[in-house]
């Protein structure tokens, strides 16, 4: 009996040192990650505007085909329904523009 009453006494929760020292480890951690994150958010926007731009150039080629004339604004694809609006600017908000037959994202 002595040995449980022994065993139960010497058990002990997390001390507010230790507490402290792990919230400090978790915030380190987090504020390492944090950085990388943003940046590859970045990076797959900018890819998806690439990705993007190609859209819109394959539109071009198309309404060139059907209209034997290239267009001269992406407001012109998107009021023949060669493209949506929303398929006229990137998801990092850059405005995709048509010049000499070839769409860029600025």
């Amino acid at each position: 009996m002595k040995i449980v009453k022994k065993l139960i006494k010497n058990e002990h929760a997390f001390t507010l040192i230790e507490m402290i020292f792990c919230i400090s480890v978790i915030l380190v951690i987090l504020l390492l990650v944090i950085p990388f994150v943003t940046k590859k958010n970045n990076l797959v926007k900018d890819k998806s505007c690439d990705a993007q731009v190609e859209v819109v150039n394959s539109q071009i080629v198309l309404y060139e085909i059907e209209n034997n004339k290239l267009p001269t604004s992406v407001g012109q694809l998107v009021s023949k329904n060669y493209l949506t609006k929303k398929q006229a600017t990137c998801p990092n908000h850059k405005k995709i523009t048509i010049s000499d037959g070839q769409a860029y994202a600025s």
